[in-house]
């Protein structure tokens, strides 16, 4: 039975990110409304794919966008570079995975982080696009704090463009649609 619960911990949990760079409780994003923003942009950026004749499972990667932080609601939300660091991290995801319960979901995870797939990549992109424009309101905001989260996120986004094992078409459609959602906020 899933520790349903207990994996609602994620709804309360403030991202670590912003925290560390000043932002205060009252206007920091946690990770449940960070998930919603992914699941949202994952759907639409499925559909956007599909619709340019790229065969993408959506329901595939919705459910890989609820789960991309799942385990937080155990392990907290370690930030990335302390988590690339951390020599055991496979070994905590595995163990937040057993105390919630959600083993029959572990196939969905493994795909999300090994990232070979297009529903991975799209959700992988999706999670940096939705870090980068939640760093662009904070900056938008006042808290220039952030700014480093900005670039690296930017960066990581490029990259992840420029290196995918993806069709030509598939790497413009997403480099099109990554450029509409930072310049506008829009699809």
């Amino acid at each position: 039975m899933v520790k349903y619960g207990s994996a609602m911990r994620v709804k309360n949990l403030a991202r670590t990110g912003w925290m560390l760079r000043g932002i205060p409780p009252s206007d920091s994003e946690t990770v449940g409304s960070h998930t919603f923003e992914v699941v949202f942009l994952s759907m639409l950026v499925a559909d956007k794919l599909n619709e340019a004749g790229i065969q993408v499972d959506t329901l595939r990667v919705m459910r890989m966008a609820l789960l991309h932080d799942i385990l937080e609601s155990v392990t907290g939300d370690i930030v990335k570079k302390v988590k690339s660091s951390m020599a055991n991290s496979t070994q905590l995801e595995e163990e937040a995975i057993r105390e919630l319960e959600i083993t029959n979901y572990s196939d969905l995870l493994k795909e999300l982080n090994e990232g070979k797939s297009l529903e991975s990549l799209v959700v992988k992109l999706c999670d940096n696009i939705a870090t980068l424009l939640q760093g662009i309101r904070y900056l938008n905001k006042g808290y220039t704090s952030v700014l480093d989260i900005v670039e690296s996120t930017k960066e990581r986004i490029e990259t992840a463009l420029e290196t995918a094992s993806i069709s030509e078409e598939a790497r413009n459609v997403l480099k099109s649609l990554v450029t509409k959602l930072v310049v506008s906020e829009e699809l």
